[in-house]
């Protein structure tokens, strides 16, 4: 009985670990629509195309919103800095906001996670 107990503990306690590693990053969340509408804001805002940059943000934005009410920790934020990148174009910087979109887009990239308690 006492085997059975530690076996049960060593099991539990290797998902609970598993679970824990996997917080906050996008380890097996789609971003593939959200990456290829962040791809054609790089497009409009090079070519300084504001109407159509507002469209497809707005498109990605609620796009995040609705991927979000799955709890996504990522979303929470990448959403911000698409939000900067609209401002940044209403304001005229097309610099900026394509820094921001770079930045949204780093932090979409899946991460490697290391399973045996690495850093």
């Amino acid at each position: 009985m006492n085997v059975f107990k530690l076996m049960t503990a060593f099991f539990l306690a290797f998902l609970l670990s598993g679970n824990a590693q996997a917080a906050g990053n996008p380890v097996s969340e789609d971003f593939s629509l959200l990456l290829s509408l962040c791809d054609n804001m790089v497009e409009l805002a090079t070519r300084q195309d504001d109407k159509g940059f507002f469209e497809v943000a707005d498109a990605a934005l609620k796009l995040a919103e609705a991927q979000r009410r799955n709890s996504s920790m990522a979303l929470d934020r990448v959403r911000p800095k698409l939000r900067s990148a609209k401002k940044s174009v209403k304001s005229g910087d097309y610099d900026a906001s394509l820094k921001f979109i770079a930045e949204a887009k780093a932090l979409m990239k899946p991460t490697s996670v290391s399973w045996d308690g690495g850093s």
